[in-house]
């Protein structure tokens, strides 16, 4: 009796053992992948080849590792982690292309969870860790507005501290929720709207605002209204125009409620006065910068041109994440290829949002915008082009 219990005791013993060794052993744990894609193929890639695949510089890439040094991960007992530089690289192929996940976890030697864990993680540690230097201009100081309005004076506008658009960009919504999320050029989006400087910087960004909504009732309910009508600054820099005392503004089109600190276009009239039409060439001129700023990104960030389908929980991080990128490789001078951006004859420009000029109450707007196109009558510049 106690030989038999003993031999059943020994037999136990060495089934936990052989499972105990199955356990340790790494192909439990993950699939075996090879790929030499990252290792091989990107350390001997040229220069240019290295920016054409992860749309920036290999000296900004390493400047974002020594950034994001926090999301590195340790070897464990049972596996080699992905390296730091491997993880950055995968985020930055997945956010730089529209391939699906599935396609970029092949090309790195990776599985699908991986790909989808290591974007998420990459964008919330580069908003975290960029957004204090690279996307922090409100409260403005004196020094940062002076030299964005300087920078618009240069271009023809004066005293503008920026461009105002709001930008749709493609989703995947939950079914239960896709009624808001249908814009009115008939898909689903979500809506970034930001305030970019004429260097094509984001001054502001406001992002997950649903497909729905316009974009003056995203501004009305932000952030940045409420920080402009506060900002004692924009007062003080006021100038006289035509015996006008005009504050700092921003300009945007006519989608936009005319109010004291913003400033839009006169509205479409063939019988518009030649100062009317020189304020508004100024104008469209100037506000040119946050559409480039937005094609910019799209050319980049291709997930972002070309829609994402990612969850919708997941969307805005991923936009921020771009925008404060977006800023970061400016400021290291690593502008986009030209090769990037569309053909500019196959693209079709919106239409603007003219607003009918109804009987409406005269407001500091007015006012601004009237001296303004005074000034600008006295020495156009749209008959000298």
């Amino acid at each position: 009796m106690l030989t038999t219990f003993l031999e059943i005791a020994r037999n136990f013993l060495l089934v936990i053992k052989e499972y105990r060794a199955k356990r340790k052993s790494p192909l439990i744990w993950r699939k075996e992948r090879t790929s030499l894609f990252w290792e091989k193929e990107c350390q001997e890639c040229s220069d240019l080849d290295f920016k054409n695949i992860f749309r920036l510089e290999r000296r900004s890439f390493f400047e974002l590792c020594d950034i994001l040094k926090g999301i590195g991960k340790e070897d464990t007992n049972y596996r080699k982690a992905i390296t730091l530089e491997k993880r950055i690289a995968i985020a930055l192929y997945a956010l730089g292309s529209s391939a699906e996940y599935r396609t970029v976890a092949s090309l790195f030697g990776v599985s699908n969870s991986s790909v989808c864990r290591i974007v998420r993680e990459f964008c919330a540690a580069v908003w975290n860790a960029l957004k204090p230097n690279y996307l922090n201009y409100f409260p403005l100081t004196e020094t940062v507005a002076q030299t964005i309005v300087n920078d618009f004076n240069n271009m023809g506008f004066p005293q503008c501290i920026g461009a105002l658009d709001g930008c749709h960009i493609e989703v995947k919504p939950k079914k239960e929720d896709a009624v808001d999320y249908y814009n009115y050029k008939g898909w689903y989006s979500v809506v970034l709207l930001a305030l970019v400087d004429s260097r094509y910087r984001f001054l502001y960004i406001n992002v997950g605002s649903p497909g729905r909504c316009n974009d003056s009732g995203i501004y009305e309910r932000s952030s940045l209204k409420a920080e402009l009508l506060r900002c004692k600054l924009l007062y003080d820099q006021r100038k006289s125009f035509n015996n006008v005392e005009i504050p700092l503004v921003i300009i945007a089109d006519s989608a936009f409620r005319l109010s004291r600190n913003v400033l839009k276009p006169f509205p479409f009239n063939v019988e518009n006065t030649t100062a009317q039409r020189e304020f508004n060439y100024r104008l469209s001129r100037c506000r040119r910068v946050v559409e480039n700023a937005f094609g910019h990104l799209k050319a980049r960030f291709r997930r972002i041109g070309k829609g994402l389908d990612n969850r919708i929980d997941n969307t805005n991080a991923i936009i921020k994440a771009c925008c404060v990128l977006h800023n970061f490789l400016i400021s290291q001078r690593d502008y986009i290829t030209d090769t990037w951006l569309p053909d500019p004859g196959s693209m079709t420009e919106e239409q603007s949002r003219v607003v009918p000029l109804n009987e409406r109450r005269l407001n500091l707007g007015d006012c601004y915008r009237n001296a303004l196109s005074q000034h600008f009558a006295q020495d156009p510049i749209q008959s000298s082009i």
